[in-house]
């Protein structure tokens, strides 16, 4: 394994960087009021990442390698959290998903540059890629379709939302545009995750999808464990910028400031604390880059080690963000901290896409055969 970057791919981080701090008036406490402010920023921040081929290096093997797409995503991660995986979920996964399709010959006319959103969760956060509750009725030549589903990314500004189901004995996946009669959002902003985010529960009353719009893919589980594994790999990346964040704020804040007439960071407990965040930090980055450099193998170990990774980046996310707010004190609780927010994002990516639990049940089974 060799985790040394080249110099295009250090090119290329450092127009990231410089992209997104262009585009930083989206990034100031309060700018994302609406779902209107939240879809211009999504559009702005993907013109500008476009621009400096930050899309590109996901189907450019050659250039970028995978361990150096997983680092350019946390840079996203630690400019903005939720406009991070705003585009994750709204733009990239879909896209690949879509993509998925067209080569199993299944063709969708669908304009990827709009924003999308994945409604394959029931009852539970994670993906769900073995049942589906959802009821279709054939009419002439469109379905009713009646369910719900939890915890939708993109919820009230994607054109599209695709859901999986099942209809006459096959499984399925369903594109919605919205809005749609019959489509209803339930959302989710008094949860305190990801507050800029539009995040809702979608609930489906006899809405009418054209039959067009509904594929059939031969190996559907296949397909969807394939997005499970694209929003693990999201979840992965803003695990590992948020931590970057939390230890990068509470570090300034214990040189900066004093107690009993010497820096907070002189004080041993405090010291010692950021030396296991930082420990911490360290460990979540080695098994990140090296479930991302697994990925472009064909090493059936790649699969476990995207669950792996993804437990612990997303549970050290949590553990960092509290030992940071033990550091920090009363302030964590003002309107807006960061810390305070990163806590509650940790316990939130610990749950999509394929959630720490299942995720440990499904590397124990590695473990059984």
């Amino acid at each position: 394994m060799n985790f040394t970057f080249s110099d295009n791919e250090k090119n290329l981080f450092q127009e990231i960087e410089s992209a997104l701090t262009q585009e930083n008036q989206f990034f100031m406490p309060g700018a994302l009021q609406t779902e209107n402010d939240v879809a211009r920023a999504l559009i702005a921040v993907k013109q500008k990442l476009s621009s400096t081929g930050y899309f590109k290096a996901f189907n450019d093997s050659s250039s970028f390698g995978p361990v150096a797409t997983l680092e350019m995503m946390r840079i996203f991660a630690r400019h903005h959290p939720s406009l991070f995986l705003g585009i994750e979920f709204g733009y990239r996964i879909f896209s690949e998903m879509h993509q998925i399709l067209i080569e199993s010959k299944q063709s969708l006319q669908i304009d990827n540059t709009l924003s999308c959103a994945l409604a394959f969760c029931e009852n539970f956060v994670e993906t769900d890629t073995k049942q589906s509750a959802l009821t279709m009725q054939s009419m002439d030549n469109y379905y009713l379709i009646s369910g719900e589903k939890s915890f939708v990314i993109n919820a009230g500004i994607a054109k599209y939302i695709a859901v999986n189901g099942h209809i006459d004995g096959k499984d399925c996946v369903v594109f919605i545009s919205t809005p749609s009669e019959g489509l209803e959002f339930i959302f989710l902003r008094n949860k305190r995750i990801f507050p800029e985010l539009p995040i809702a529960n979608i609930r489906l009353r006899n809405c009418p999808v054209p039959k067009d719009m509904v594929l059939y893919p031969k190996q559907i589980h296949t397909l969807i464990s394939q997005v499970q594994y694209f929003e693990n790999f999201a979840c992965i990346a803003c695990a590992l910028g948020m931590i970057d964040k939390c230890i990068e704020t509470t570090t300034h804040f214990a040189k900066t400031n004093q107690s009993e007439n010497k820096p907070l960071i002189a004080h041993q407990a405090v010291a010692f604390s950021l030396a296991e965040t930082v420990t911490l930090k360290q460990t979540a980055e080695l098994l990140a880059y090296r479930a991302a450099w697994m990925s472009a193998t064909d090493d059936s170990e790649k699969l476990v080690m995207n669950q792996c990774a993804k437990v612990f980046c997303s549970e050290a996310a949590e553990t960092i963000a509290s030992q940071c707010m033990n550091i920090l004190g009363g302030q964590v609780f003002l309107d807006n901290h960061l810390v305070e927010q990163m806590l509650f994002n940790a316990k939130f990516i610990q749950l999509i896409g394929s959630s720490t639990h299942r995720a440990r049940i499904e590397i124990a089974d590695v473990l059984l055969k």
